[in-house]
């Protein structure tokens, strides 16, 4: 919940929506699935579920990186709760789409180990933020090492990241079946983003029937605090 911070949501409140945060199975303060496996059908019924009990019928979804296949896959799972859809800076796993940087893809992998102490964690995604950074829109050392202790003071859960990519790994391939979507998207893509780089949301939005693909230029895979004004000129102008 820490990355989606009050500065982000407060606009939405203020324009009149409720907004909803929560946190997938394996990440932060939710259940932790220790010897379980799941594929991200499983992560789509948690949001269902938490909708049902939040008396929520239908919603509009921003969903970032993973997140924003969740998305689709509820969507086509369930049209009818799905308003809208967001996705930012995310994928559809189509396997031909270009890959990620090797220098983010290390820091990536080295997130996937607990540390013995909260500092080593801390630097752990301290070094993602910053590997994700864009050429215009870039954290300063300062603030990645800000957004690196608030996560890590939440909850540091490593193993859960790494049961979300097998997750990911073992979840039949969806990309062909976006045609299906029905609802309004948004497409934001990162212009330098070093792990979907830029055919990712180019095929997301020429899958999705009436997808509006907007490009975040001089973005990366990160949230600067430069970046969030045009996040929410986009995403609010949308909605």
């Amino acid at each position: 919940m820490s990355d989606w911070p009050d500065r982000f949501c407060a606009p939405f409140v203020e324009a009149g929506y409720c907004v909803v945060r929560h946190e997938c199975r394996d990440m932060g303060l939710s259940t932790q699935m220790d010897d379980a496996h799941y594929v991200m059908e499983h992560i789509v019924d948690d949001v269902i579920a938490l909708m049902d009990h939040l008396g929520i019928g239908a919603a509009n979804f921003i969903g970032y990186s993973f997140g924003g296949a969740i998305a689709q896959l509820l969507a086509l799972a369930v049209p009818n709760r799905a308003q809208s859809l967001v996705l930012l800076q995310s994928t559809n796993y189509n396997p031909s789409l270009p890959p990620r940087s090797a220098m983010v893809l290390e820091s990536m992998n080295n997130a996937c180990v607990q540390y013995p102490t909260a500092a080593e964690a801390v630097a752990c995604i301290k070094a993602v933020r910053l590997a994700c950074n864009g050429s215009v829109h870039a954290m300063t050392d300062d603030e990645a090492q800000r957004a690196a202790e608030r996560s890590v003071a939440r909850a540091y859960r490593p193993l859960g990241t790494t049961r979300m990519i097998e997750a990911r790994k073992r979840t039949a391939p969806f990309y062909e079946r976006l045609a299906a979507i029905r609802c309004p998207t948004l497409v934001l893509q990162g212009s330098d983003d070093p792990i979907f780089p830029r055919g990712h949301g180019e095929d997301i939005a020429r899958r999705i029937p009436g997808a509006r693909l907007v490009y975040l230029q001089g973005a990366g895979h990160n949230h600067p605090e430069s970046l969030i004004p045009q996040m929410l000129e986009s995403i609010l102008g949308f909605l």
